[in-house]
């Protein structure tokens, strides 16, 4: 038997009979990548497991055999489901609750048309009339709580809407809440009919019929409760912000909210909000500790138009309280001639003003003796003073008569008992020269 020597820990050991080395290999006291050495090597020293000593390579298992699961019975298929069927079923009825037979009269037109397609269901049309008056009280009451938690929102938003909000936007939700009663009246039923066939469908496959009518009691019927508290929510909206509740103690709403003793038919936000851009609204104490409330913003376009038209139906009012037709034409050159004096401040040098003076066959404006002790600029026109006047005042009214975008400011001071408020500063390049009344009868009318 040869003698073997090994290599461990970088020093050689030996000399092993080879049954020897196998123990040692077994017992992990070397390994295959150990260097081993015997004569046959000559000068070479080998691993371990490149030797007739190293261990047979492990033989691996084959696979174990597949074992497929049993085949499951196949499931029974569900038929497909007639509209009779829903029409009769106790599931529908439990899922109706009250009004059944009321319903299902309702329906029975709806499914021949539409069958139970949502689309077509969505635009087959049932009158309903308690969803006209209140739909999303209707909607709650068969727990339509989706469509009528919109239709509240919706409803409370236009209720809650301030009086200073534009004019369009308060129309805008007036129209969408008469908008959704009309199509709640008209689709109504049919929504219903489809949100109640979907959970009759789903209750249907339920194998345990006990347990599916039980679920239907639950899951169907009417909720009382929702539409009494939507409709109180309602009412709470519409009612307390005129209790002086919400605005209480805030100065800014006090006045916002309030309205004019001479113009009580609209607040005084209502007809800022109508008249003004960049409306800005704030509030702030004086060093004596007055309260005082500011209004901010710009003439807009439909503020300077309403001031342009009422300079003529000034003068109409004028002639309409003449007594004969010549006292009217005087009253009306006297306020034309009288206006002009404004207009003239502006035209003065214009391009404009010669323009007219030519059209109208008229000599350069000079002071003149008017009416009494009246003196005045008028031009010298042989015969078409009145219509040169017309087109002057128009030129100058379009241009420089409350003109848009003029800012303008307001304030009002609270009084001392926080219930009231008086108007104390009226300012604007714009309402120069202008009395207070006027400038207040422009904006409230």
């Amino acid at each position: 038997m040869s003698d073997w020597f090994y290599e461990k820990n970088g020093e050689r050991g030996g000399p092993v009979g080879a049954d020897e080395l196998k123990a040692m290999l077994a017992s992990g006291t070397i390994g295959v990548a150990s260097l081993v050495w015997t004569g046959a090597f000559g000068s070479e020293w080998k691993r371990l497991g490149d030797t007739e000593l190293a261990p047979p390579p492990p033989v691996a298992p084959p696979p174990l055999p597949s074992k497929e699961p049993p085949a499951l019975p196949p499931k029974p298929e569900q038929p497909a489901a007639k509209p009779s069927d829903f029409l009769d079923s106790a599931l529908t009825k439990a899922l109706i609750g009250t009004k059944q037979a009321h319903y299902l009269a309702k329906w029975r037109p709806i499914l021949a048309k539409a069958g139970t397609d949502p689309k077509k269901l969505a635009m087959t049309s049932s009158w309903n009339w308690p969803a006209l008056f209140l739909p999303y009280g209707w909607l709650l009451y068969r727990k339509l709580y989706v469509l009528g938690g919109i239709m509240l929102a919706v409803q409370l938003a236009y209720v809650l809407l301030p009086d200073s909000v534009p004019t369009s936007l308060a129309r805008a939700f007036l129209f969408a809440t008469f908008g959704m009663a009309i199509m709640t009246a008209l689709y109504g039923n049919a929504w219903y009919l489809d949100v109640v066939h979907r959970r009759w469908d789903k209750l249907r496959r339920e194998p345990d019929e006990a347990v599916a009518l039980a679920k239907a009691n639950e899951a169907g019927g009417v909720n009382v409760i929702a539409p009494i508290v939507a409709l109180v929510l309602v009412i709470a909206a519409a009612v307390i912000p005129h209790l002086n509740l919400i605005g209480w103690g805030d100065p800014v709403a006090l006045v916002r909210d309030g309205h004019v003793t001479a113009y009580p038919s609209t607040t005084v936000g209502k007809a800022f909000a109508g008249n003004f851009d960049e409306g800005a609204w704030r509030s702030f104490t004086t060093p004596k500790g007055q309260k005082v409330v500011e209004f901010t913003g710009k003439i807009n376009a439909a503020l300077h138009a309403n001031a342009e038209q009422r300079l003529w139906e000034a003068e109409e009012d004028l002639r309409k309280g003449a007594r004969t037709k010549d006292e009217g034409d005087h009253l009306g050159f006297n306020y034309r001639a009288n206006i002009f004096q404004l207009a003239y401040r502006y035209l003065e040098g214009r391009p404009e003003l010669q323009r007219l003076l030519q059209k109208w066959d008229c000599s350069k404006v000079e002071q003149v003796n008017l009416a009494g002790p009246w003196v005045g600029m008028l031009p010298g026109c042989k015969e078409h003073l009145y219509s040169f006047l017309g087109d002057a005042i128009d030129a100058w009214a379009s241009q420089a008569h409350w003109p848009v975008g003029t800012p303008v400011t307001v304030q009002w001071t609270i009084r001392v008992d926080g219930e009231g408020f008086d108007l104390t500063h009226l300012s604007s390049k714009a309402w120069e020269g202008k009395e207070r009344d006027h400038v207040l009868a422009l904006l409230f009318q």
